[in-house]
């Protein structure tokens, strides 16, 4: 269990602080030029690619193995985590009230970048079954 919650950590860090290189480039250059919706469909699967690699990579250095369980409770570990340091980036960082947060995930580009986020969750199983 260890090694599953020590790679779900380092898949976590790896993928969230790219995206969140990518999160700036897609606010800042981005999305003034394409609109939210399409700089989030560019940068979606971007963030899930790394997604991939990431998880493939962290499983296989902590050894966890390509069973269901091991792989969904580090892919739903690595995914609680997303959603506590994002929200506590909101509040803290960004002085955006809980209620605009959780509003914002009903806005199109909001619920493309959550659909994104379960899939991120997701990823250490699917990269389990990689050929």
């Amino acid at each position: 269990m260890r090694r599953t919650l020590a790679s779900a950590a380092t898949y976590f860090a790896i993928v969230f602080s790219l995206a969140f290189m990518l999160g700036v480039v897609r606010t800042l250059f981005v999305a003034p030029r394409t609109g939210d919706v399409v700089a989030v469909l560019i940068e979606t699967p971007i963030v899930l690619f790394i997604s991939w690699l990431a998880a493939g990579w962290t499983a296989r250095r902590f050894s966890v193995p390509a069973k269901a369980p091991e792989r969904l409770t580090m892919g739903f570990t690595a995914f609680t985590l997303l959603m506590v340091v994002e929200t506590t980036l909101s509040l803290l960082l960004f002085d955006r009230p809980l209620a605009q947060q959780f509003a914002a995930y009903a806005t199109p580009a909001g619920a493309i970048g959550v659909l994104g986020q379960v899939v991120f969750g997701f990823m250490p199983l699917l990269a389990a079954r990689r050929l």
